[in-house]
């Protein structure tokens, strides 16, 4: 018996049907009543049901024009389909696949469709968006309904899926705009090693993927937001395939004498016309790639993937990328972020007048907005008028120059290309908060801020101990000034509202660069910061956040930093990735000797007793904190106090993490990993330990072993495979996402 459900269902859709007869939108099939077949029973007479009547309800309610039937399930169909009609058999029951929906509409043929071709097989149209029909089309009643694709695409040819991107206009040819550098050519260029000469015409653009060195010749180019005018330097770019690709985009060269050719060979110059841009391109080898062997995850970043729209190019590491493959995507600026740029007089090189006036810029906004990409395409702009800007770092859980876990305050000279992984830098200062977000210490986390600006003010921002070295690409730089660009975290709200807030007070910025989707009163009083409404930006999301810490812990604990230089920026040079973590040769230290004091923070660290300290140490990530030295009359032998502070922000710096390979059972005896340079470690007297884990990566040995990694059945030091035994071995999972209706 036909229940009483499909019965009121079938009214309703005559209901339905008598509305569209009205006005049929353009490309629909119109929908025929379903009838029943003689030996169909009669209507059951019974009252409909509760979701029956939920159901005309919403029919009813004119909250939407177009409902319509959806199948939500083929393996499910109700439709047995005949060459005139539609029937609903009698069993139909109310937990078949049937529903109203108000927002899709995708129709139930009523002709038996033939085999498609090739071209039937194509989407031609979204549910939700009627193809070559527009929302206001959609009502005209004066159309006839179309009864088959031909009619809604009259040229024969149906839409088909949205074309890639093209990201390289230009088109390689050897001899003609691309050249092999000699070495007597690239030593006149002041190059060592192999080099190609690139002949980019006006408006062109190219994207590599892989590492690389970019040096302009002729002309400008811009890249990842910034314009690099022709001089001797050498940028280092970083593209890797989890991050958007960089684009190369070549300007139109105006005016240039001969004398601003930098010594370009006189086959290239022959080839040169008006207006063409001229680059170098040199293979960059530091080692990076062999952190696709530490976190597997990342593996091949760095290569071409056999892809289609990959070509190799005559260098070794470096790919031209011809269109956005699957999975990728390219940088692009949105218009607010260069309508900020341009709101800054101070970044254009006729602007003078500002020069001397402090400048603190403050980026703040929700978490996956940009803001980071943002922070550092400012800090770029800022290091191309600027011989050096400083960079905070209030963001713990995604640092940029640093690894996670610290608040930082760096000074850069350079322009950074690539992600935060690509440039671990040593910090001018740095505080230990030991963790990846300030929940567990607020106060802790705000007194490293303040002591961090304080430093700023007092020791950077007017350039008073830093010695310049006179270079002959500097003199349009100004020395003298030193901005402030401030990146704070992406938590805004409860605890992470005040903290920003506290911050922003702390710092005392000149702009703001918000991301808040909220609007803003830019009409303050006078000496307000100026606000600079930003719109968010859509990122590739290939790897989660908790991969990218990975990342770039791992990156820091494997690079070798070059012989740091006073008051200069020390970025990694290389990366070490031949040998893993748990055999490369340790420091060993005397604790008595070496050390001061051993401080563990973070919740729980309270507890944790004299006896108990070797177990906890062992394989711990701790930092190393230079203070005061200990107050006279405390025990030496006693290195460790349960409960006991952290070093004061006041009076302590942090130069960085290190991975405690081994303990003795008196702790007296350390082993230590850490790539900080040797004449640093003098200094480090207090080891802070505090929440951050090393990444189980980082216990791998990946050399040789089936599968390229550690499996269950061999032993790593400190490592135990699968789940731990006994009450209370499994960590504890808190949900935070719970709130009371009040909170709501």
């Amino acid at each position: 018996m036909q229940s009483a459900i499909a019965a009121h269902k079938a009214r309703l859709e005559q209901e339905i049907l008598d509305k569209r007869s009205k006005s049929s939108p353009r490309g629909l099939l119109p929908l025929k009543t379903p009838t029943r077949r003689s030996h169909s029973p009669p209507p059951s007479v019974n009252p409909p049901t509760k979701r029956a009547r939920k159901i005309s309800r919403t029919s009813h309610a004119g909250k939407c024009h177009d409902i319509t039937t959806t199948v939500t399930s083929v393996s499910k169909s109700f439709i047995s389909r005949g060459e005139e009609e539609a029937v609903i058999p009698p069993d139909y029951s109310d937990d078949d696949s049937i529903t109203l929906d108000q927002e899709h509409a995708t129709l139930i043929p009523h002709q038996r469709p033939p085999e498609p071709t090739r071209r039937g097989r194509m989407k031609a149209w979204s549910p939700s968006r009627l193809a070559g029909v527009s929302s206001d089309d959609a009502s005209d009643a004066s159309e006839p309904p179309l009864t088959d694709l031909s009619q809604l695409f009259p040229h024969g040819r149906p839409l088909t899926s949205e074309e890639p991107e093209i990201l390289s206009t230009y088109r390689p040819a050897y001899e003609q705009n691309l050249y092999r550098l000699s070495s007597d050519e690239g030593s006149t260029l002041g190059l060592s090693g192999p080099a190609v000469a690139l002949i980019l015409p006006p408006s062109a653009t190219v994207s590599f993927v892989g590492v690389y060195r970019l040096r302009v010749l002729r002309g400008s180019v811009s890249l990842l937001g910034i314009t690099i005018q022709p001089s001797p330097v050498l940028h280092n770019v970083f593209a890797p395939w989890g991050s958007p690709i960089p684009v190369i985009e070549a300007h139109v060269a105006r005016g240039e004498s001969s004398t601003s050719f930098y010594d370009i060979p006189a086959r290239i110059m022959r080839s040169i016309g008006e207006g063409d841009v001229v680059v170098v391109l040199q293979d960059l080898r530091t080692g990076i790639e062999g952190l696709g062997r530490v976190v597997r995850i990342f593996e091949g970043v760095f290569d071409r993937k056999n892809n289609e729209s990959v070509h190799d190019m005559p260098l070794e590491g470096i790919h031209m990328v011809s269109q956005v493959a699957h999975g990728s995507c390219a940088f692009q600026m949105p218009l607010s972020w260069e309508a900020a740029f341009s709101a800054l007089p101070f970044l254009s090189a006729d602007e003078a007048a500002s020069i001397r006036k402090p400048h603190v810029l403050l980026v703040k906004g929700q978490k996956n907005s940009g803001k980071s990409t943002f922070a550092r395409t400012l800090a770029n702009k800022l290091c191309l008028r600027f011989r050096r800007v400083a960079f905070l770092e209030c963001d713990i859980g995604q640092s940029e120059f640093t690894p996670g876990g610290m608040v930082a305050l760096t000074v850069i000279e350079q322009p950074v290309f690539g992600p935060p992984f690509t440039h671990p830098t040593l910090p001018y200062q740095a505080h230990y908060v030991g963790a990846h977000n300030p929940r567990s210490s607020p106060s802790s986390y705000l007194r490293a801020i303040q002591a961090l600006v304080e430093v700023y003010r007092l020791e950077i921002q007017f350039a008073t101990s830093f010695v310049d070295i006179e270079d002959d690409e500097e003199v349009d730089r100004i020395a003298d000034h030193i901005p402030l660009v401030v990146n704070t975290m992406g938590w805004t709200k409860g605890l992470g509202a005040d903290l920003a807030r506290r911050i922003e007070e702390f710092v005392q910025p000149s702009d703001i660069f918000s991301f808040d989707t909220f609007p803003i009163d830019n009409e303050a009083e006078p000496g307000a910061p100026l606000v600079h409404v930003l719109e968010p930006i859509t990122l590739l999301r290939r790897f989660t956040p908790s991969d990218h810490r990975a990342l770039s812990l791992l990156s820091y604990l494997h690079a070798v930093f070059p012989d740091p230089i006073p008051l200069r920026q020390t970025t990694a040079s290389r990366w070490s990735t031949d040998l893993p973590l748990c055999t490369q040769p340790p420091y060993e230290l005397t604790s008595l000797l070496a050390l001061d004091r051993i401080v563990l923070v973070g919740a729980g660290a309270e507890d944790v007793v004299q006896t108990e300290l070797p177990r906890v140490l062992a394989g711990a990530l701790v930092a190393l904190v230079s203070g005061p030295p200990s107050p006279e009359g405390c025990n030496k032998e006693e290195l460790y106090t349960p409960g006991s502070p952290p070093p004061d922000p006041s009076s302590s710096n942090c130069y960085g993490l290190a991975l405690v390979r081994g303990v003795s059972h008196d702790v007296s005896k350390l082993q230590l990993l850490t790539p900080v340079p040797t004449e640093t470690l003098a200094n480090a007297r207090i080891l802070v330990m505090g929440e951050l884990q090393l990444p189980v990566w980082g216990w791998l040995d990946f050399r040789g072993v089936e599968g390229g990694v550690t499996g269950p059945s061999m032993d790593v030091p400190f490592l135990r495979w699968g789940r731990t035994a006994g009450a209370g071995g499994e960590r504890r999972r808190i949900r935070r996402n719970i709130m009371r209706r009040a909170q709501m």
